[in-house]
């Protein structure tokens, strides 16, 4: 028994050695891959090399170090790249995204709308004319008003009012009305992203996957090709679930962890919204609307509804609730329609989808 024991060990041994063998030489061939690969793309290929840099950079040098964590430089233009969407990309002087319809010098003498969000009000994956904050820029602009877009990518209720003020400041004007757009991840940044000082200097605790990505999708056609066969397979829908951002409100671990503390925070950090309102005799329209998972849970009547409509009651704020259109078609037919492939952001379906709500809850008076 003793030896026919020994020789099943020496068996699986060997085994063992020839599975690492065999994975050895995988790794090998791989790495040697990605060598030729990164080397043909930096020689042979390099101006594939240089549109893909390109379109990186637009978004590494869109924003900006600030008091309140981060802006967008002021004066861009390019084009930039989210998944295999490409779109035009401009600010003005202010730092403030603009395109058709957006106000200039000459509109300030108009009633001042200020539309204040996250990257789904910055509308990173579309043109400014296809997003929420342009078409209402557009339709304002119709009834002699202007729409300024103070959203920018990772904003949150601790980011909002220092940003009002400091745009009233940079224009010279106050609105008479601000919108903000309220997004699911806020509850998580203002509950574990963003820190404020004494002195109200907001900085970020997040580390963000986003440069290490554009490395890899810059410099090896390799992840550029797995990338763009992702977005195209039906495995994209599924890489816009399961967010822990969004799912907070569905998950009781996570509401107990940061959900219903993140609320707390963002309803402190809101109110200042409203007190700057009642300092410059304007209104506010607080705007709540789904990600993904929001839809594929079926969470209709979301926390994010119920607690921001009562928060908005008590403050005599507008609410507008942005949630019940997206659950008027079934989940897969919603998610695949008015969402980017992969990706949690609005496509130009779910940008006017949300519009159209904003203008039947105002009856398009803004």
């Amino acid at each position: 028994m003793v030896g026919g024991t020994g020789g099943l060990g020496k068996a699986a041994t060997r085994a063992s050695l020839r599975v690492l063998r065999v994975l050895g030489q995988i790794l090998a061939i791989f790495v040697i891959c990605l060598v030729l690969d990164y080397v043909l793309l930096a020689t042979v290929f390099s101006r594939w090399k240089q549109r893909w840099a390109d379109a990186a950079s637009a978004y590494t040098e869109a924003y900006i170090k600030t008091a309140y964590d981060h802006d967008l430089a002021p004066n861009s233009d390019s084009t930039r790249v989210w998944g295999n969407i490409v779109y035009p990309w401009h600010t003005d002087r202010y730092g403030f995204r603009i395109g058709t319809c957006a106000p200039g010098e000459a509109e300030k003498s108009r009633p001042a709308i200020f539309v204040i969000g996250d990257s789904f009000t910055e509308a990173i994956g579309s043109s400014y004319e296809n997003s929420f904050a342009g078409l209402m820029a557009c339709d304002a602009a119709r009834q002699g008003k202007a729409v300024w877009n103070l959203g920018v990518a990772s904003y949150s209720p601790a980011i909002y009012h220092r940003k009002i003020r400091v745009a009233a400041q940079k224009l010279g004007i106050t609105p008479r009305e601000i919108y903000v757009f309220l997004d699911l991840s806020d509850i998580d940044d203002d509950a574990n992203v963003y820190h404020v000082s004494p002195d109200g200097i907001v900085t970020s605790s997040a580390f963000h996957w986003f440069n290490i990505g554009q490395f890899l999708l810059g410099n090896f056609a390799t992840f550029r090709l797995a990338y763009d066969l992702y977005l195209s397979s039906s495995l994209a829908t599924v890489g816009s679930l399961g967010k822990d951002r969004a799912r907070w409100t569905v998950d009781p671990t996570l509401m107990k962890e940061w959900g219903q503390r993140g609320l707390e925070i963002a309803a402190r950090n809101l109110d200042q919204v409203v007190a700057i309102c009642r300092e410059w005799d304007c209104s506010v329209t607080l705007v709540v609307y789904p990600w993904p998972d929001s839809i594929a849970s079926g969470d209709r009547n979301s926390i994010q509804v119920t607690y921001w409509r009562d928060w908005s009651a008590s403050h005599h704020v507008r609410f507008i609730d942005g949630f019940a259109a997206f659950f008027r078609e079934p989940s897969s037919v919603a998610i695949h329609k008015y969402f980017i492939a992969g990706d949690v952001h609005f496509s130009a379906a779910g940008h006017r989808l949300l519009f159209d709500e904003l203008k039947r809850a105002t009856g398009g008076d803004y």
